[in-house]
């Protein structure tokens, strides 16, 4: 049996402090929020722009944060009942109906449905993005204008199962962007 040196080991243990025999994350390493510019807030994170993306919204768990990009300044991903998907993103201000014209032109270069929904979803632009099983899966954009930002809400969801919802999550969507301004 071959002696295995220390220093084959080193590289894996560089980011760790040991305690007796147990490997103990050293305070070097920042979570991932933090670094994407995320603080602890009441009842959620904070983003260093402004946006609050609390724990819950409505029905929806909060599931990831996500650092600003070359479309957005941050956004969040919450899940709910179902499977049902929601991704929130906090703009640059007058930008909102460019990312809408944006993800229209994109879904449809994609070969994607657009369709004409009713209820809450009528306000949206919206692509049927899968009918080739039993369930319909949809796709909604929202956008919205806010005093110093603009916003966007993405919505995935299938119909007829989850028609119910989709009002509903966008009043509590709705209702927590009141809160950003």
């Amino acid at each position: 049996m071959a002696r295995l040196s220390a220093a084959l080991f080193a590289p894996a243990l560089a980011g760790l402090v040991l305690f007796g025999q147990t490997p103990v994350p050293s305070r070097a390493q920042v979570p991932p929020e933090k670094d994407a510019g995320w603080q602890s807030d009441v009842g959620g994170l904070r983003h260093f722009t402004g946006l609050r993306c609390p724990d819950t919204i409505g029905p929806f768990f909060r599931i990831k944060v996500m650092k600003g990009d070359a479309v957005s300044l941050a956004g969040c991903i919450y899940t709910g009942r179902n499977g049902i998907t929601a991704v929130l993103r906090k703009h640059l201000e007058a930008t909102g109906r460019r990312e809408a014209r944006t993800f229209s032109r994109n879904y449809k270069a994609a070969g994607f449905e657009p369709v004409k929904l009713s209820g809450a979803a009528a306000s949206g632009i919206s692509f049927r993005t899968r009918n080739w099983t039993p369930v319909s899966l949809y796709e909604t954009f929202w956008y919205f204008t806010g005093a110093r930002a603009d916003y966007t809400l993405w919505l995935s969801y299938s119909l007829p199962e989850q028609e119910e919802e989709v009002g509903p999550a966008i009043a509590a969507f709705t209702q927590a962007l009141a809160s950003q301004n």
